[in-house]
Order: C-alpha cells, then structure tokens, then sequence
C-alpha cells in the first residue's frame, strides 16, 4: 500500500478490487442499478473513476463482477421437467430463469442483462439466437416427451423452431430489462405451444 498527499492509505492490486466491488454491491442494493453510477462507486470506495475504468469497462461489467462476488449462487445446469404436457414442461423450465431472475433482484439488477446483451455486437447477439445454446438441448428433451405422448412429431420441428425460445427470450429482456412469469406464460401460450404443435 501507498500513501496520498493527504495521509490516506492507497490500496492497491485485491485490496482495491475488493473495496470496489464491496461498494459497487452495496450501492446497487441500495440505490439500484439503474441509478449508480461509476462515480459513486468511486466515491464510495475511496477510488477514483479511472482506476475503476482500467479494470472494468463499463458499470454492467463493473456490477455484474460484483455480483459474482457477492451475489446468490445460481444453479447453472437446470433440471428439464417432464410433467406429462408440453406445456406444463415449457413452463417449468421457463419458471427456472424467473427463479434465477429473482435471485439476481428483479428490481435491484433491473436493465442489467439487458446491458450486457447489448454489448454483444449484433452479430454475435444473431449467432447466439440461432445458434447452439444452453436451452437447446432442453428444449429438444422436452419436445421428445412431448413426442412420446403423442403431443408433436420432433422430426418435423425446424431449426428455426428449435432456437424459437432464445429469440423470445433475448426479445423480452432486451425490451423489458427482465423476466416475469406472466410475460413467459404468455410467451408459452401464445407462441411456444402453437407453434411446437403445429409443426405435425
């Protein structure tokens, strides 16, 4: 450690990433994310903005590391449910993410993820939609116990179809900063199950 002009100690190296991010956790629980900012971190954490700028580029990189930190632990690898309808096991498995939502603080992180899509630049954000992704092969599970019940055939379900429910889901927290279980609900409804059964 240091010493400033004024007799306070400067800390360096983990000691500042853990000031940091300890101020950037505390403030998003207590103003928001959309309302901190870089320099109120900084002032929190007796920093300044361009040490914190060196080490993360932008406040969703900057809180999303502190969440790491701090934050519930997610389960990453989400079980596939088999209720008995397709509909039922598109719902369970959508409910997942509202869970996982609900941990990061639907409120507290609201337009996070939504930022973090948002630096992915387009291309990259269309090859995730109709590329491979964690859901897909959730996806597909769910659609051949719906087959096994005689509710759709998966041979006739398209590539498009398939990456249906990332596009969606993409599209919802971008434009909404979030997921609800009503707004997924709706999706499943309206889209999902139309279309999965539709495709005999």
């Amino acid at each position: 450690m240091a010493t400033t002009d004024k007799g306070q100690t400067r800390r360096r190296g983990q000691a500042l990433e853990d000031a940091v991010l300890k101020a950037a956790w505390d403030l998003v629980n207590t103003v928001g994310y959309e309302k901190l900012t870089m320099a109120g971190v900084a002032a929190k954490a007796q920093a300044t903005k361009p040490v914190l700028y060196r080490r993360w580029p932008d406040k969703a990189s900057l809180v999303t590391s502190a969440f790491l930190r701090f934050g519930p632990k997610i389960e990453r690898d989400l079980p596939v449910p088999d209720t008995g309808s397709l509909r039922a096991d598109l719902l369970g498995l959508f409910g997942q993410l509202v869970v996982t939502f609900n941990a990061l603080g639907a409120e507290k992180l609201q337009g996070l993820v939504a930022d973090r899509l948002k630096q992915i630049p387009v291309d990259k954000l269309f090859a995730l939609a109709n590329g491979h992704s964690m859901l897909e092969p959730k996806i597909t599970k769910i659609l051949q116990q719906a087959e096994q019940r005689g509710e759709l055939t998966v041979a006739s379900q398209t590539a498009r179809t398939l990456n249906l429910p990332v596009v969606l889901l993409i599209n919802e927290v971008l434009g909404h900063g979030t997921l609800t279980t009503a707004s997924l609900t709706a999706m499943v409804d309206e889209i999902l199950v139309p279309v999965f059964m539709g495709q005999k």
